[in-house]
């Protein structure tokens, strides 16, 4: 993995772009690890998320950084009393959704706090719209979360 800097908008970029492959590849071992058709079913969903992610970072237009909008997406919070779950190949659908949830909670605030490291403009925006991928996604989880898991409770 490439190390990080502000200097650059392509360092962003490249080591965003790094860290999003990373996270697609994590999800297709995933796929190919479970013993649950279901269970790759969405393994494959979260891979087409992180996909989407990657080919945004690769179609984006470098000398138009201003025009970059970062949405306002709440942060459920409902990861934040949740305990990581790591990949094992018979897990449950619960804890499937919890270790996605923990995942794109970890990535939102490292994107978070590295755009508020970076001093140029045009490199803190790149990290603010990545963190608000990220908790878009997240939040996503969370409320197939709430539906699915917490309701039956």
């Amino acid at each position: 993995m490439s190390s990080i800097s502000c200097r650059s908008m392509n360092d962003v970029v490249e080591f965003a772009k790094d860290r999003e492959q990373q996270a697609q590849d994590f999800y297709l071992q995933c796929i190919e690890l479970s013993k649950h058709k279901g269970l790759k079913d969405f393994f494959r969903e979260m891979a087409e998320e992180e996909a989407k992610h990657l080919r945004m970072l690769q179609e984006l237009d470098l000398s138009q950084t201003e025009a970059i909008q970062s949405d306002n997406t709440e942060d459920l919070q409902l990861s934040d009393f949740l305990v990581d779950v790591h990949f094992k190949r018979d897990m449950s659908y619960q804890e499937a959704l919890i270790m996605a949830m923990k995942k794109e909670e970890k990535a939102h605030r490292f994107y978070s706090a590295w755009s508020k490291r970076c001093s140029k403009e045009q490199t803190t925006e790149v990290f603010r719209m990545l963190a608000q991928e990220e908790l878009k996604h997240k939040r996503k989880i969370e409320e197939i979360y709430d539906s699915d898991i917490y309701q039956q409770d």
